[in-house]
């Protein structure tokens, strides 16, 4: 029961009332300003007391009783001063709790008004003061959805009793962040027992909260990351109990899911000799504290099935270092020891055929450094393979430009990227030998460029015997050239005697008609009146086609005339001179610039100077035809040695020009359209012309050659590159 203490120096009077044996304490409060005794306040009611018995006390023994009560009254203020002390003791407790507590402290009634908060409730709904709350509710404080679901958890702890322990509630705080609430909320009762509210405590965990969702999201991860290896991963305990397998390791050993593999050892699932080596393993382990990494081993998984494993464990270690477990993984790699069998079995085949080429094969770093060679370089360089790898050429060479070129040469494959053909010549027992090699660039399976191969052959004797082919090719080729030209000089030779002979004849029989038509054509001249002009025009042009006739019977007297030549030493620039002298009228007409290039100690040359000028003047004639409309005339003469010409077996002379001999060659250029490639051949056939209809008769160029050819020269036509033609006359001097 509690004494109220008074905030003066009275104090309640404790009436004490001995009544049948029983002994109650009542509060009775005192008058103002005045100290009331215990003692003073025992009331001896004789209606109260059996038998008159308070008589008694009050005739004969009334000094012993008030000295008892005196004593009573005593013990009762100690034990009043002892209570009010413990009373304000436990309300100091409670103030600094509430007011220091960082939890959210609060009572309320049955109708969920605040009663009581503590400090740190008011300043996280943001008021100032504790009292500030006192009456108010959470639908003051929060939102419509918290505030309702709060009032119906405290309607049900009211009306059932029960309290509501570790609920976690997401939040939206009253600065508006969410959050997580840890809450216990239980029934307030009265002194009696009877529920009049609630009371609870409620703490901000949102940290707490995040950094479980964290960990159980690594954990997730964690277990989908396991789950997801390809790999047997497990972790067992020091007794080798599982505590934790993936998926794969329990697809392994043919459990239905990992937690079936919870709490079993190896022993459950493994042949007995597996069993017995990974438990030596393990104590070793334990014992030493060293990893077991990359241990590999192998399982018959059926028969003549052979699987190969790696292992790899390490302890688990609690935070004082003391060892609590393994975890470990294990790693078919059965795959992976085929195939590398297998590429060493191809590795073995691949040295066995290079070995065996005759071709000299290596392979390089991109440092020049040598990684493979075969059998034909170690015969080639008398060296053995193993004092090869490593090495670079310039290390392993005494031609060191021989090394450099073979350097440079990689480093241009390497610089491409592609295959690369080359000839590389190389001093072997002090003779050069020539190799054809291939180099090619060697990629790894990212595609990047790591070695640069080699395949060399020796080509040397194969290609001096090309070589030498290439000579005797080029001597057919010639002889043949010879032949041709030997065979189309007969042919013309012999077409020119065919002509000669033609033109002779022609030339006898025309001539005489010729004679009597043109007197008979005087004969009319002289009869026709003066006065008719289309009969004396009509004469005019049948002695202009006399005259033509003429002509053309002259030009073919000239080429089919017996080859004599009236020939003596004559100074060459004195034939062009008197040749430019005929011309020089008809040039300035033209609107033609002639130019004169003759070197000035020409040596003589035997001529016949009136052949050689008809040959120069028709020469210099077509060129200004060529160039209608005006143009430059290039006159030029020198003298050199003749070269490149072969000996021409279809000359008939002995004096016709050779390989060595001092020559003075004339050379006429025009700026003319020059002669189309197709017809060049043709140009010196007799009628031949590219003239129009009575202006060439096709005989002048065909003359001036069979003159030239008389001479043992050579008369030829071409095409300048910067215009024009070039006719050019070659004599020996």
């Amino acid at each position: 029961m509690k004494i109220p203490s008074s905030s003066s120096a009275s104090a309640a009077i404790a009436a004490l009332v001995i009544f049948g044996g029983t002994v109650c304490l009542m509060n009775v409060p005192s008058a103002r300003g005045v100290r009331i005794g215990v003692g003073a306040a025992v009331l001896i009611a004789g209606g109260f007391l059996a038998g008159g018995r308070s008589r008694q006390m009050a005739a004969g023994e009334g000094g012993s009783t008030a000295s008892r009560l005196a004593e009573v009254n005593r013990d009762l203020e100690k034990q009043l001063r002892e209570g009010r002390d413990s009373h304000h003791k436990l309300e100091h407790y409670f103030e600094m709790l509430m007011a220091n507590v960082p939890a959210n402290i609060y009572f309320k009634d049955k109708e969920s008004r605040f009663l009581r908060v503590n400090q740190s409730m008011a300043a996280w709904v943001g008021r100032g003061h504790p009292e500030d709350l006192v009456g108010k509710t959470d639908h003051d404080l929060f939102d419509p959805e918290h505030a309702d679901q709060a009032r119906a958890d405290e309607m049900k702890i009211v009306k059932t009793g029960n309290s509501i322990n570790g609920l976690v509630e997401r939040e939206t705080f009253p600065n508006g962040k969410i959050g997580w609430v840890l809450t216990n909320k239980m029934p307030f009762r009265d002194r009696e027992g009877h529920i009049i509210g609630t009371f609870g405590m409620s703490s901000d965990v949102s940290e707490l909260v995040e950094t479980q969702h964290i960990l159980e999201r690594e954990r997730n991860m964690l277990r989908s990351l396991i789950d997801g290896f390809p790999d047997k991963i497990f972790a067992r305990d020091l007794e080798r109990h599982y505590l934790v397998v993936n998926k794969a390791m329990a697809d392994w050993v043919g459990a239905k899911c990992p937690e079936d593999m919870i709490g079993k050892t190896p022993a459950d699932y493994f042949p007995e000799v597996v069993v017995r080596t990974g438990k030596e393993e393990d104590l070793r382990m334990i014992e030493t504290g060293d990893p077991v990494l990359n241990r590999e081993w192998q399982l018959e998984l059926r028969k003549g099935d052979h699987h190969y494993f790696v292992t790899t464990k390490v302890l688990l270690r609690d935070a004082d270092g003391r060892a609590w477990g393994i975890v470990g993984m294990d790693r078919d790699v059965t795959e992976q020891r085929r195939a590398q069998e297998k590429a060493i079995q191809a590795e073995q085949r691949m040295q066995e055929m290079i070995d065996n080429s005759p071709a000299v094969i290596s392979m390089k770093d991109l440092k020049g450094r040598y990684l493979m060679v075969n059998r034909g370089f170690e015969d080639l360089f008398a060296l053995e393979r193993k004092d090869v790898l490593g090495f670079t050429d310039h290390q392993l060479m005494g031609d060191k430009a021989a090394a450099d070129k073979f350097r440079k040469h990689d480093l241009l494959v390497a610089e491409r990227g592609e295959s690369l053909q080359m000839d590389e010549e190389l001093y072997v027992d002090n003779e050069p030998r020539t190799y054809v090699s291939v180099k090619f660039p060697l990629r790894d399976l990212r595609g990047e460029l790591k070695a640069i191969g080699t395949i060399s052959t020796d080509i040397t004797d194969r290609k001096a015997a090309e070589q030498s082919m290439h000579r005797l090719n080029d001597d057919l080729i010639h002889a043949n050239d010879d032949l041709r030209s030997a065979q189309e000089q007969l042919i013309q030779a012999e077409k020119m005697e065919s002509v000669g002979r033609l033109a002779a004849g022609v030339a006898h029989e025309v001539k005489n008609p010729l004679a009597m038509i043109g007197m008979g054509i005087e004969l009319l001249a002289r009869r026709i009146p003066e006065d008719d002009a289309q009969g004396l025009e009509t004469i005019e042009r049948m002695k202009r086609g006399i005259d033509r006739a003429k002509k053309i019977v002259k030009g073919l007297v000239d080429y089919s005339s017996a080859r004599q030549l009236s020939v003596e030493a004559k100074d060459i620039s004195d034939v062009i001179g008197d040749a430019l002298a005929l011309v020089e009228y008809p040039l300035r007409q033209a609107r033609v610039e002639l130019v004169k290039e003759l070197d000035p100690d020409l040596p003589h040359v035997s001529v016949d100077s009136t052949k050689m000028e008809q040959v120069l003047v028709n020469l210099m004639i077509n060129a200004m035809h060529a160039m209608d409309g005006g143009g430059t005339l290039t006159v030029r003469a020198f003298s050199r040695t003749l070269s490149g010409v072969r000996r021409d077996e279809g000359v008939r002379t002995t004096g016709h020009l050779r390989e060595g001999d001092r020559i003075v060659r004339i050379e006429v250029d025009d700026t003319g359209s020059g002669i189309d490639e197709a017809i060049m051949s043709k140009l010196f056939d007799p009628f031949f012309t590219t003239k129009p209809t009575g202006v060439g008769t096709g005989l002048g160029l065909a003359v001036c050659r069979k003159i030239v050819d008389l001479h043992n020269g050579i008369l030829e036509l071409e095409n300048r590159p910067e215009g024009g033609v070039r006719a050019s006359i070659t004599l020996k001097a």
